[in-house]
């Protein structure tokens, strides 16, 4: 699944309370866009299955 280009206000809104509730910080929407992508790239990344260890083309 590729992650959204945009936020949406409700997800941006979000993430702003949560984040200045976890680390006393307000961001700007600019900011909270930026963060947010780079934290769905990260998980979409570590998401990613495995490859097949039994696969003869990996070796």
């Amino acid at each position: 699944m590729k992650p959204p280009q945009q936020l949406s206000r409700e997800a941006i809104d979000e993430f702003k309370a949560i984040y200045q509730e976890e680390f006393g910080v307000i961001l700007s929407d600019d900011e909270v866009q930026e963060i947010a992508m780079r934290l769905l790239r990260f998980f979409g990344i570590i998401n990613r299955p495995l490859p097949d260890n039994n696969d003869p083309s990996l070796t």
